[in-house]
């Protein structure tokens, strides 16, 4: 399905659709959306580029493959339970703190951490490798 009007739209959406999956995923922790809902709207961008450009260009977009995707935020994910339990808290106890950022207009911006981001980064990372995956899998079988 590699028609010159996709494959146009295609330049804008992927790139606005990826910075929104990272909006959703820096505002989760605080409210509705992480990890989960960030990995989707990023899967949905990367498969319709897919759609647009082919596999290949699919390949050269991502950093690693699918499967090297979701053993990382798996690894991610279970690392975060396990730190909690190295510091005698239950298992996935999250903390928090906050960064303080400097802004153009010389002031400073607090920016609150969570450490439930690693865990929303390892779902992020194990939703979109599983998606695209699936997916790309799925398209392979039809042809």
């Amino acid at each position: 399905m590699r028609t010159l009007i996709l494959q146009t739209a295609v330049r804008a959406i992927v790139p606005l659709s990826l910075v929104f999956a990272m909006f959703i995923y820096f505002k989760g922790h605080q409210l509705p959306g992480g990890g989960f809902v960030a990995g989707l709207v990023a899967a949905v961008a990367l498969i319709v580029h897919r759609m647009s450009y082919g596999t290949q260009s699919l390949r050269r977009m991502l950093p690693c493959s699918e499967r090297t995707m979701v053993a990382i935020g798996l690894t991610l994910a279970l690392s975060t339970g396990i730190g909690a339990l190295f510091v005698g808290l239950p298992f996935l106890t999250s903390t928090h703190g906050y960064i303080h950022l400097p802004t153009t207009t010389g002031t400073s911006y607090e920016f609150e951490w969570a450490s439930v981001m690693i865990f929303d980064l390892g779902v992020f990372l194990v939703v979109t490798g599983v998606v695209v995956g699936m997916i790309d899998c799925l398209a392979k079988e039809v042809h």
